[in-house]
């Protein structure tokens, strides 16, 4: 029976099967009832009219094709026609087909995973190399960064005998064939190159490869992915739309890597300075403070005022330094806690005062933190100060409750409006008083309780009269009931 031959719809139609007949391009010539039910756009697409060329060029081919929501293998195969030769299709459910996207969905979402994982860009990149190769079931991958200044592009990771198809690095002058295409053009190359190694008599030495530029952020070139396989491969456009999609990814992991990259010279960069403040700038101050001391007893008048200002200016800039130093350590260092008798730091912290009544009793506790417990009373301290006066009364109180010591230091000073409260403890907050400082005591009193696993909160001395005066309360761990007084070491 031919093409020609007037039975064949009558034959076509007994077929349980979508069949048809359809010539070189792609116009269909005689089909059963099922095979006119598919989708028109699945005979216009590439991946078809590959099957009809290779059908027409080698007597038969497949592929598979998504069908609505089914995978199909869509077979065809070159029979003699009136018009020239033509093709039958044949659609069946490709359950193999359907394992293999199984598969190659599986390995996509690898590739993405590993492009977002933690990691070294090197490790990465080698990860995505190997995963690519898997995905196409090739021999080699390798994955190419240019410099950032535009000029060669050299190989920063691989995967498999990727010595036989890539070079170490891809230079301006280099750039011919498939790399001219992904670096200069900034398109994707789907291609057949002579594979300059001896080869086997009867192999041709070719081999296929695939280059994919890697985009940054603005759309510009910064690198390529490619894959090779030393046997004929015809890349699909699902192929083809994969590696392209991977080759963005990389992008934006490349790029990701080279902020952080950049982050962390900065980081490195600011560290340098403030250990140049924290020694050099503060040894600088040590000197200055012990040659304005012995100057001071040798000047009066007017002389000995701009030498106590110029005292009082480097006493500021060592606060500056000592402060920054508590931030960083704050932020840098997990706490290392340890008893820490409260009784001491807390009179210590008051011999420091000059002027103002203090009152305490203490309680022989011990509580769990660190050689910076002293700044949170040394800071609260210099706020009742600094808006009471020296004529002012500091109370420090020690209380328990439950599993934690609560802390109160009071004064009788101005005391803190309640709309300013909640916003005490912000950095460089100065509720618009005219004060000296920098806004930064509270701060850092509430980042070290929180260090220690507290909390800090601010009320009135008496409460609902907030003109008589503030009271600060913290929580801190108390140490174990043998660790207490005396019996602990400072």
């Amino acid at each position: 029976m031919t093409m020609d031959d007037p039975d064949l719809v009558a034959v076509l139609e007994s077929l349980p099967m979508p069949v048809g007949v359809v010539d070189r391009d792609g116009r269909v010539i005689d089909a059963n009832t099922r095979f006119l039910s598919v989708p028109e756009e699945t005979f216009s697409s590439p991946d078809f009219s590959i099957l009809l060329t290779r059908a027409g060029e080698e007597g038969a081919a497949s592929v598979s094709l998504c069908i609505g929501s089914d995978l199909c293998e869509v077979r065809g195969k070159a029979v003699p026609g009136s018009g020239g030769r033509q093709v039958t299709v044949t659609l069946l459910p490709d359950d193999a087909a359907e394992k293999q996207a199984g598969r190659r969905l599986a390995i996509l979402n690898a590739i993405i995973r590993a492009a977002a994982a933690p990691g070294t860009l090197a490790e990465v990149l080698t990860n995505v190399a190997r995963l690519t190769v898997r995905l196409l079931d090739f021999d080699a991958g390798a994955v190419y960064l240019a410099d950032r200044a535009g000029g060669s592009a050299r190989l920063q990771a691989y995967h498999g005998l990727y010595r036989l198809y890539f070079p170490e690095s891809v230079g301006p002058g280099e750039r011919e064939g498939y790399w001219h295409t992904v670096f200069c053009e900034g398109r994707a190359s789907y291609a057949e190159a002579y594979l300059g190694v001896p080869h086997e008599k009867g192999e041709l030495g070719i081999y296929s490869v695939a280059a994919v530029p890697v985009l940054g952020p603005s759309g510009a070139v910064i690198g390529a992915l490619a894959a090779a396989s030393s046997s004929p491969h015809r890349f699909t456009p699902i192929e083809q739309e994969t590696l392209e999609a991977v080759g963005r990814e990389i992008g934006g992991l490349v790029h990701r890597a080279v902020l952080t990259e950049n982050l962390a010279a900065a980081r490195e960069e600011a560290e340098f300075y403030l250990d140049l403040m924290a020694h050099d700038i503060n040894n600088a101050n040590m000197v200055s403070l012990c040659s304005l001391d012995l100057l001071m007893d040798d000047l009066s008048g007017q002389e000995h005022a701009l030498a106590g200002r110029c005292l009082s200016g480097i006493r500021e800039s060592c606060e500056i330094i000592e402060e920054v130093r508590v931030i960083r350590a704050c932020r840098k260092e997990e706490p290392a806690l340890r008893p820490v008798p409260l009784d001491r730091v807390v009179r210590a912290e008051a011999a420091r005062l000059q002027g103002p009544e203090f009152s305490y009793e203490g309680r022989g506790m011990a509580v769990l933190a660190d050689e910076l417990l002293g700044r949170v009373f040394g800071n609260l301290f210099g706020n009742s100060i600094k808006f009471g006066g020296e004529g002012v009364r500091i109370i420090v109180s020690v209380r328990e409750e439950g599993d934690r010591a609560v802390i109160t230091v009071a004064d009788n000073g101005p005391g803190i409006p309640d709309p300013a409260k909640p916003r005490v403890f912000e950095r460089l907050y100065r509720n618009g008083q005219q004060k000296p400082g920098r806004g930064m005591g509270l701060y850092i009193a509430r980042m070290l309780v929180q260090r220690y696993g507290g909390e800090i909160r601010v009320g009135d001395r008496v409460p609902g009269r907030p003109e008589e005066g503030a009271a600060f309360s913290f929580t801190l761990c108390p140490a174990g009931r043998g660790d207490r007084a005396d019996t602990v070491p400072s």
